[in-house]
């Protein structure tokens, strides 16, 4: 095990969704609710709107990050959902749409449950004198929501989503607004993240020390080559729970 000296740094910002937060089962549960009003039965085509409802969702958000207008992640999902219905060839009814996309926001908040042992994590980085960021692309507001519904707030001192700048990481505006809330420089802070893209990339923008969350099992390799040697990260553990044990 790699160990990482945390003295060196004076503040963590960690991502929120499938970093801090096992958020897997919200997502599979609103569409499954779309998908069987859409009377999808078919276990393929199923699989082939998740697998596109993924690819649409991200897509929307590099979208912005290349310059296209902001739009809310309520917008994108919605989207993403009537058209990944669309690409399965089905009939697109709007009002299903909406409905499941407010599902999928609401199983966000109802759904979403730490992952084994980031209490205590918390407690020991507050007990040694860490700040704490959390920055997250989810629904506005749904950062502090939740983690003040499951007793989490009280550790972090600076939450900044896509609300708060009208900007999606890897934009650097994100990373720099949570820097500049927590009063710490790039030097002294280490960021946190299982989205590469989002994450690495845009963590490395800002010239901070990276731990990434490879909790998908991808190749390193691939994502460096894809990205550039500029993204790499410092550190790669498989779960929060391993990076916990780094410390």
């Amino acid at each position: 095990m790699i160990k990482l000296d945390i003295e060196e740094f004076e503040a963590i910002v960690f991502d929120l969704d499938s970093t801090l937060l096992d958020t897997h089962r919200y997502p599979l549960v609103a569409s499954k609710w779309l998908l069987e009003k859409s009377n999808v039965v078919s276990e393929e085509l199923s699989a082939t709107f998740l697998k596109n409802l993924v690819a649409r969702y991200f897509k929307g958000i590099q979208d912005i990050v290349d310059g296209a207008p902001f739009r809310t992640p309520f917008e994108i999902v919605q989207t993403a959902m009537g058209n990944s219905l669309r690409d399965i060839d089905h009939e697109v009814n709007p009002s299903l749409v909406e409905e499941a996309t407010k599902r999928f926001k609401a199983l966000h908040i109802e759904l979403s449950e730490p992952y084994p042992g980031v209490l205590d994590m918390l407690i020991g980085l507050q007990s040694r004198g860490i700040r704490m960021g959390v920055l997250s692309n989810s629904f506005e507001g749904h950062a502090v929501l939740l983690l003040e519904k499951l007793k989490l707030r009280n550790y972090i001192q600076a939450v900044v989503d896509c609300g708060t700048v009208r900007a999606f990481k890897p934009m650097s505006l994100v990373f720099e607004r949570v820097l500049e809330e927590l009063e710490v420089s790039p030097s002294t802070t280490l960021f946190v993240g299982d989205e590469y893209y989002a994450d690495m990339v845009g963590a490395k923008k800002v010239d901070l020390k990276t731990v990434w969350i490879n909790n998908r099992n991808y190749s390193v390799e691939d994502m460096i080559a894809k990205y550039g040697p500029s993204s790499a990260p410092d550190y790669v553990t498989s779960s929060i729970t391993e990076f916990a044990q780094m410390l």
